[in-house]
């Protein structure tokens, strides 16, 4: 049951409101993604006993990623005119040959950043619990960085959440299918959000030519390494 991770969420934010986290509000990078790392380090030391295994009921929230392998697939064919489909599926392929082998964690359902609260003062406030946490693979903790912090932030991000280069991999390829999903999205701030991170996370990659944050489209040929 989710019941003691709530109770754990509320002793430590105490029920503090806030405004969804962005760029713009969060006031120093560098300090929320070291706030929101030692967050998510905390959260995956929390007791999995009774914990909820991913399900329909919480759209398989923690799955391993291989789960999500045919809706990769589908999510890039789609979308080929706007990201480097054939490089990403080998950036795919890399990350499937990284599964988690230890201990199931606390994922978070929509950990997204309009559920990541803020204060005036741009300090880490609440995080809004959902109905959809899970135990399982904590790369899904991690696919946030790309939708809200730049290279370096995102670096200090992992550092504080004890995150491996193996699940911070597969974490780009969650996030890569949350810009994906999200780019097309009615709500402006996830719009942008979405392209800056389809952006961050071809950056990662050190793809070449013109990404200007906006359009990741007509973007010359990658340099693999």
């Amino acid at each position: 049951m989710t019941q003691k991770l709530n109770e754990w969420l509320e002793n430590r934010f105490k029920n503090a409101s806030g405004k969804a986290v962005n760029p713009g509000n969060m006031k120093d990078a560098k300090r929320f993604a070291q706030e929101l790392g030692s967050f998510v380090f905390a959260l995956q030391k929390q007791k999995t006993a009774l914990g909820v295994e991913p399900s329909f009921a919480n759209d398989f929230i923690g799955s391993d990623l291989t789960l999500f392998e045919a809706e990769l697939d589908a999510l890039l064919l789609k979308n080929e005119k706007l990201v480097p489909a054939e490089f990403l599926h080998h950036q795919i392929d890399l990350a499937l040959k990284k599964p988690w082998t230890g201990d199931k964690v606390w994922v978070l359902g929509d950990f997204f950043p309009k559920n990541v609260l803020v204060s005036a003062d741009g300090v880490l406030s609440n995080v809004v619990s959902t109905d959809k946490n899970a135990l399982g693979d904590p790369a899904w903790n991690l696919a946030i960085a790309w939708l809200i912090f730049d290279d370096k932030a995102r670096k200090i991000f992992f550092s504080a959440a004890g995150a491996d280069a193996a699940t911070i991999d597969r974490a780009r390829i969650l996030a890569l299918r949350n810009g994906l999903t999200l780019y097309f999205s009615e709500d402006i701030d996830e719009l942008i959000q979405s392209r800056d991170s389809l952006t961050e996370i071809l950056k990662d990659y050190h793809f070449s030519g013109g990404i200007d944050g906006y359009d990741v489209g007509g973007i010359s040929e990658p340099e693999f390494i």
